[in-house]
């Protein structure tokens, strides 16, 4: 797998983009990664450690692909604040630069690629391809169909009825999360401020000592809530593919049955799901969800999402060289 670097004029400076390249000269039909929410590294484990972006990526780049991904802000090779202090919106602007330096590198251009949103990368996804001829197909994978504060309490009461609570202690909970995530979505709380009166549950939301939710500012989640979903999908001109584990707790199957189905309506066999046995949402092998939660974001590579992946890339892209 050759690997090299290149660089994007992003709002905050210079982003890295980080490429893997099959052999020839190209250019090369492509694949960009677009990771989810966290604002740490897109650097790869040490290579003892089981990696699935790592194994992903040696896939797609074996069958003929290049693959790139940009490091976020303030990380890597990446210049300005760190990712964690950015917004959505923020994080949105960098990847259409980056986009933009992709379709011209002389590895790929006039080669038709695809974006893969990884969770909620798949938001991000649909806009960024809109207008941009270069990105012939979309491809989704534990992404969703809901609103984000619709989305945090269909799938933390999945989530708590895989646990030990009861019925009485997961209604507290749910309006618990309730009353939080409309001080911070809706209204304009920094997640510490939020948990006035509920401090005792700051750690099980997921607010950090820094004040963060999840690692991220109120801002972003804001603009996370804010950002549509429906529209830009439905607006979608190319092939797309919705890609779910079936181990996955952290994004639910009918979030992505019910999006094909708005578009296939809208565009008669335009999108497609697949639902990928024993994956869950960082692509590991478990059987369950539940033996995925136990796992603690350990196991091995879930082959199933290369083997579903690379054929439909290969059948998709062939067609528009």
């Amino acid at each position: 797998m050759i690997i090299r670097d290149s660089w994007a004029n992003g709002p905050a400076g210079r982003i890295r983009l980080r490429w893997t390249l099959p052999p020839g000269s190209g250019p090369f039909p492509w694949v960009m990664y677009l990771p989810g929410y966290a604002a740490g590294s897109l650097a790869f484990y040490p290579a003892e450690t089981v990696d699935p972006l790592r194994c992903l990526l040696e896939a797609l780049t074996a069958a003929g692909f290049a693959t790139v991904r940009a490091e976020k802000r303030g990380g890597g090779g990446s210049e300005g604040p760190p990712a964690a202090t950015a917004g959505f919106e923020d994080e949105h602007a960098d990847l259409r630069a980056a986009l933009a330096a992709v379709v011209e590198d002389a590895a790929v251009a006039g080669a038709p690629g695809a974006l893969f949103g990884h969770s909620l990368g798949g938001l991000h996804a649909p806009r960024l391809a809109l207008g941009v001829a270069a990105v012939q197909a979309v491809v989704l994978y534990g992404s969703g169909w809901l609103s984000w504060a619709e989305y945090l309490l269909a799938n933390q009461r999945f989530v708590l009825a895989m646990t030990d609570l009861g019925p009485v202690e997961i209604e507290a909970r749910m309006r618990v999360l309730a009353r939080f995530s409309a001080r911070v979505l809706h209204g304009g709380d920094e997640p510490t401020a939020a948990l006035a009166g509920i401090e005792e549950d700051g750690p099980w939301l997921g607010v950090d000592c820094a004040g963060r939710l999840h690692g991220r500012t109120g801002q972003y989640w804001r603009e996370v809530q804010a950002c549509p979903v429906a529209a830009p999908l439905l607006a979608l001109e190319v092939p797309l593919l919705a890609m779910w584990g079936a181990s996955d707790w952290l994004a639910q199957r009918d979030e992505h049955v019910a999006l094909v189905a708005a578009i296939n309506a809208a565009r008669p066999g335009s999108a497609r799901f697949v639902e990928v046995s024993g994956a869950d949402h960082d692509w590991r092998a478990h059987p369950t969800p539940e033996a995925s939660m136990a796992a603690r974001w350990t196991g091995d590579f879930a082959e199933g999402v290369a083997t579903t992946l690379v054929p439909w890339l290969k059948e998709t892209l062939a067609g528009q060289r």
